[in-house]
């Protein structure tokens, strides 16, 4: 039998060092090369366009009524934002799943900016792929003339501006919830199940089993201020949208927190 004798390797990597510009290359890779990520994240951004799309060229809300706001083009966004959950979870668990996290946190001991990367490169894609989305709607909306409240109303107006921006910024806050969501769930079926459970029909159930006094908690939950971002200060009810975004920026570092501390103090 002939002995195989195998090449030197050319590179000694137990000097290398992982830089963020090399986190970032690789979770965009896997944002990319990943089919269920792709599908999610192309199916977000489908329902945006396409239902708001159809909202602008029938001139209507989604109930019938005529929109009577310039930015209510926008009326569709939420469902953008529950498939952007979704991604989010999918783009934590699905290595969790697979066992491939083990791979990315031998790479990366300290673990944490794996997080961070997972959750810039999403968050980055999602700000762009919305912002895109919302000049495009924009501009079928002054093309049709369909809604009379936005009709030759600049972008830039203050009455279109704020609820536009409010929007298009909750598509990807979306995707960063789902990504710490995931992070600290570890499964997608749970992480889901919590979202939808909790923060997303708990403003309607809650109450209904809380004693009075403290009934009011609901409304810090992060769906109940995307509420009030949304409505760009057209409503104050419950807080008014300074109170609402400090609410949401809470969850996300509260909920990024308690994930971080798993992950480093957790097995993979």
């Amino acid at each position: 039998m002939t002995a195989v004798t195998l090449p030197e390797p050319r590179t000694d990597l137990a000097g290398a060092r992982i830089t963020a510009a090399g986190l970032l290359r690789s979770e965009w890779t896997k944002l990319r090369s990943v089919r269920s990520l792709r599908v999610t994240l192309a199916a977000a951004f489908a329902l945006v366009l396409g239902l708001s799309g159809y909202v602008v060229l029938e001139g209507t809300a989604l109930d019938g009524a005529p929109s009577d706001i310039p930015f209510g083009f926008t009326a569709v966004y939420p469902i953008g934002t529950l498939a952007l959950v979704v991604l989010g979870v999918l783009a934590v668990t699905s290595e969790h799943s697979s066992g491939t996290v083990r791979v990315s946190m031998v790479a990366a001991p300290r673990r944490a900016g794996v997080l961070l990367a997972k959750a810039a490169v999403l968050t980055a894609v999602t700000t762009g792929l919305a912002v895109v989305s919302s000049v495009l709607l924009y501009l079928l909306v002054q093309a049709t003339g369909t809604l009379p409240a936005a009709r030759g109303v600049s972008l830039l107006d203050p009455e279109m501006l704020g609820g536009v921006l409010a929007n298009t910024l909750l598509l990807p806050y979306g995707a960063l919830l789902g990504v710490v969501l995931g992070a600290l769930v570890r499964d997608a079926a749970g992480a889901i199940t919590l979202y939808f459970g909790v923060f997303q029909l708990g403003p309607q159930i809650f109450p209904a089993f809380l004693p009075e006094p403290v009934a009011g908690v609901v409304d810090v939950l992060p769906t109940v201020a995307m509420n009030v971002v949304r409505a760009a200060g057209l409503s104050s009810e419950p807080y008014g949208v300074g109170t609402a975004v400090l609410v949401l920026v809470a969850w996300v570092g509260a909920l990024g927190a308690a994930a971080w501390w798993r992950l480093r103090r957790r097995d993979v």
